[in-house]
């Protein structure tokens, strides 16, 4: 004899039963989970000969966004795994999905907008030139570098700039390094070999505090550096969790508490 009641209770086991059986990619259509290239992970792209942003201490990765994406990954509930490359080939690196994401106090730029999807930028800076106070006690601005070579790396928005302000007889010369040598040209600084060295502002005023007798000449002037975290075109997802994570530490306290350790703010 049919009873509803019976009718209801076998209804509603055989639909317990079958979500029981569901495979658990059939969960993501409830709850829909980030796409990345492990699942659980955020897989970063970077390159740690870049302090204060990222670099070896005492055997230990380290660095401002180190603590950064660290954070961002943990509010995403993914794994941080940071993965070591050069500067000469990450963002082709990116745009062949090598990684989910990466950094490495990278300016935004229109020609970087076509290869790569980028977050908002978490922080906006300038390029500082950094010069030697005692081989240089009367440089006072830039019209003391007139005729003097400035030490850049290759292929950044500061190698950009001080090919500008040599066409535009600023300065006489611009001597390229190798992204991983910077501490070649703060050499070449000590040595008086080149007059200047231009970097983004917190890399400069790191390499300051840590070498006596360096000082910052001053800011470009009418060039600001956004600086932001680079993602394949094809995962807006991605790319709105982090700028969602992004600006929620923004309201939080939480990265002022990461800028303000690292001294970057």
């Amino acid at each position: 004899m049919y009873s509803p009641r019976r009718h209801l209770l076998r209804q509603t086991y055989c639909a317990a039963v079958a979500a029981a059986l569901l495979p658990l990619g059939s969960v993501a259509l409830a709850e829909p989970t980030l796409r990345t290239l492990t699942p659980g992970v955020l897989r970063i792209g970077t390159y740690f000969t870049n302090p204060p942003f990222e670099y070896v201490s005492e055997g230990e990765k380290v660095g401002f966004e180190v603590d950064l994406m660290s954070e961002v990954a943990s509010r995403l509930e993914l794994q941080p795994q940071f993965v070591d490359t050069r500067w000469e080939v990450i963002m082709e690196e990116m745009a062949e999905r090598r990684f989910d994401c990466i950094v490495g106090g990278i300016t935004i730029t229109p020609g970087r907008r076509r290869l790569l999807a980028w977050s908002a930028p978490f922080m906006t800076t300038t390029l500082s030139l950094i010069v030697d106070a005692a081989r240089s006690p009367g440089m006072t601005g830039f019209a003391d570098l007139k005729g003097r070579t400035i030490g850049v790396q290759a292929a950044t928005t500061d190698d950009t700039t001080a090919v500008a302000m040599r066409r535009a007889g600023k300065i006489g010369n611009v001597r390229v390094y190798q992204f991983s040598q910077l501490t070649e040209a703060i050499a070449d600084l000590r040595a008086g070999r080149i007059a200047a060295v231009m970097k983004v502002s917190p890399a400069a005023s790191w390499f300051v505090r840590k070498t006596p007798g360096l000082r910052i000449l001053g800011q470009i002037p009418d060039d600001p550096q956004p600086l932001g975290i680079g993602f394949n075109r094809a995962n807006s997802p991605l790319v709105n969790a982090v700028d969602g994570v992004l600006a929620k530490m923004q309201r939080d306290g939480g990265y002022a508490t990461i800028a303000k350790h690292w001294r970057v703010s």
